[in-house]
């Protein structure tokens, strides 16, 4: 788990930086192959770790009211994340910072790389995340305490995950937003919807800014 966390954010980072000749799908098929058995093995020990089924982790479809939780976290972490961004971008002088993840995404030229990019990041990266710091790592802090402790344990260290010092505090406030959002609605896909959104809409103004 902390090798997780640890190493997978410089992975992409690494490979953000190497020769632009590099393959986006070779890129993509390093990070599975990083990120797929960690999905395994937290599947496999989460509810015992947890002391809880998967349904009472709350992998289940979500419910009407669970949908009204991802709207209201998808606007919430739209808010947070561009409002914690500006408040950085101020205090460090840096405009215009960007994630090497986004970077790569601006390099891509060819259609079929850029689809099978945006699918890792609005299918793939969600489900690990979500598994990884709200169904195991906001459990754990609520089962040793409670909401804010199990929120505030998570969101810190999805900021620090993503391995980027100036993206840390709006990504820690994105993080308790989803937190928020898994906690309420009780449902895990719920806060993997919202994760999903939040990453489209970065794509799709990432999307915008290349034309």
């Amino acid at each position: 788990m902390i090798a997780y966390i640890v190493v997978d954010p410089s992975t992409l980072s690494v490979l953000a930086r190497s020769p632009k000749n590099l393959p986006v799908t070779a890129v993509l098929i390093v990070q599975l192959a990083f990120e797929l058995p960690p999905i395994f093995v937290l599947m496999a020990m989460l509810p015992r770790v947890a002391l809880y089924s998967w349904e009472e982790l709350g992998l289940r479809m979500p419910s009407a009211i669970a949908l009204l939780y991802v709207v209201g976290g998808f606007a919430a972490a739209i808010i947070v994340g561009d409002g914690g961004s500006a408040l950085v971008e101020h205090l460090s002088h840096h405009p215009h910072h960007m994630q090497d993840v986004a970077k790569m995404f601006e390099s891509i030229r060819h259609t079929p790389a850029l689809v099978a990019f945006v699918l890792y990041g609005v299918v793939v990266a969600p489900i690990a995340e979500e598994l990884i710091f709200r169904g195991f790592l906001f459990n754990l802090g609520l089962r040793y305490g409670n909401f804010w402790i199990g929120a505030i344990f998570s969101s810190l260290l999805f900021g620090a995950a993503h391995g980027d010092l100036e993206l840390f505090l709006p990504l820690s406030l994105v993080g308790f937003v989803l937190a928020t959002v898994y906690y309420r609605s009780k449902n895990l896909v719920a806060s993997m919807l919202t994760h999903a959104s939040f990453n489209a809409i970065a794509f799709a103004a990432l999307s915008n800014l290349k034309h």
